[in-house]
């Protein structure tokens, strides 16, 4: 009975000696190795070991083609020491997105990642996914990203939000009409495909879909306006030529962007 005392009183030493030995860089190493050869890209930056697994990251950036679409900042994680024995990070976080609060769980491995990071009232203009699709303003967006290797999604929501007016392929589009906006975007490889974003404004709606190749969109944005927009001959002269069928318009979002 005294050695099997002894043996438990001796495990929480043993996994304190090996958080102990485990170097900082080794574990930043396993974070920006993890989607290791494509697009995607992880950069860490201030990683400090804390007491007995917890970390502390002053900031992760998720880069895709060199340009960053995601930063994550003032990381605060625990660590499973059990994954760790495996050369796997599996851990929890807590942090922030710009001006709003993440939190979730992610497992780094060499060439694996598997992410899921709940978010809340992140300022529009710090998510650069938006303004990749011209979508422009101001208010506070709250939902989840999801990144399994080189794969991710990102859903959004925000309400009584002030849009700018937005220009897609020369043709002039008032997105300050719209003030609630629900979305989904999903990343693979070099490829944005915009799932759908939904616009809602006062007697308006719209949705947004296709695909952004490397720099290069085709997107389409569908308006279906009620009729006080039908009888503005203002907006039907902007409009007009992408009627499809009596109140349903589609207008082609092709060109080049950049950030």
């Amino acid at each position: 009975m005294k050695k099997i005392l002894i043996a438990f009183a001796a495990i929480p030493a043993i996994f304190w000696f090996i958080w102990m030995a485990f170097p900082a860089t080794a574990i930043q190493s396993m974070i920006e190795h993890s989607v290791d050869g494509g697009s995607i890209a992880i950069e860490v930056r201030g990683l400090k070991k804390g007491f007995f697994y917890s970390l502390d990251i002053d900031r992760v950036a998720l880069k895709r083609l060199g340009v960053d679409v995601a930063s994550f900042d003032k990381i605060q994680s625990r660590i499973n020491p059990f994954g760790l024995l495996r050369m796997r990070l599996d851990a929890s976080m807590n942090g922030t997105m710009g001006s709003g609060k993440i939190s979730g769980n992610a497992i780094f491995a060499k060439n694996e990642l598997q992410a899921r990071f709940d978010y809340k009232d992140v300022d529009m203009r710090e998510m650069p996914f938006l303004e990749q699709t011209g979508i422009r303003g101001t208010g506070t967006i709250s939902g989840r990203f999801l990144m399994a290797d080189d794969k991710g999604s990102l859903e959004f929501v925000t309400r009584n939000a002030a849009f700018e007016p937005a220009d897609f392929s020369g043709v002039k589009v008032p997105m300050n009409i719209f003030n609630d906006v629900t979305g989904s975007l999903a990343i693979e490889g070099n490829v944005i495909e915009v799932v759908s974003i939904f616009l809602v404004g006062k007697d308006i709606y719209a949705r947004l879909k296709g695909v952004i190749k490397n720099s290069s969109t085709d997107l389409a944005m569908e308006l279906m306006p009620g009729r006080s927009f039908l009888e503005n001959p203002l907006f039907l002269m902007e409009v007009g030529r992408y009627q499809v069928s009596p109140g349903y318009y589609v207008i082609p979002v092709r060109g080049k962007f950049s950030l």
